[in-house]
C-alpha cells in the first residue's frame, strides 16, 4: 500500500523546503487542505483534500466528516515525508552548498 501511495507522491514536485511531517498532518487533519495549500504554498496542495473532504461530508452521519479530516491529515503527512526525502537525495546527489563549495576550494588550492 505505501509503494501505491509513492507512486501517487513521487509525480508530484518536491516543496521548496524541508516541511515538519507532523504538523502537516495536524493541519490537514484539522484543516483539511486549506491549510494544506498555505504551509506546502501549492494549489494542489489545497485542492485534492479538499475536494476529498467535499465529497466526503456529504454522506449522511459524521463517518464521512472524520474520514475527509483523517485523509487530510494522512495526505500533508505522506506529502511532506515525501518531499523531503526527495530533497535530501537531491542534495546528497547535488553536494550540500556550502560544503561542496568548500571542498572545491580545497581541491583547487
Amino acid at each position: 500500500m505505501l509503494e501505491q501511495i509513492a507512486q501517487i507522491m513521487n509525480p508530484l514536485r518536491p516543496l521548496r523546503t524541508k516541511k515538519t511531517p507532523w504538523l502537516a498532518f495536524v493541519l490537514g487533519f484539522l484543516f483539511s487542505g486549506i491549510a494544506l495549500g498555505i504551509y506546502f504554498r501549492s494549489w494542489l496542495d489545497l485542492v485534492v483534500p479538499t475536494v476529498s473532504w467535499l465529497v466526503l461530508i456529504v454522506t449522511p452521519g459524521d463517518a464521512g466528516f472524520w474520514a475527509g479530516a483523517v485523509i487530510g491529515g494522512l495526505w500533508g503527512l505522506l506529502r511532506a515525508v515525501n518531499s523531503n526525502e526527495r530533497l535530501e537525495a537531491g542534495r546528497l546527489r547535488n553536494g550540500d552548498g556550502r560544503n561542496a563549495k568548500r571542498s572545491r576550494r580545497k581541491e583547487g588550492a
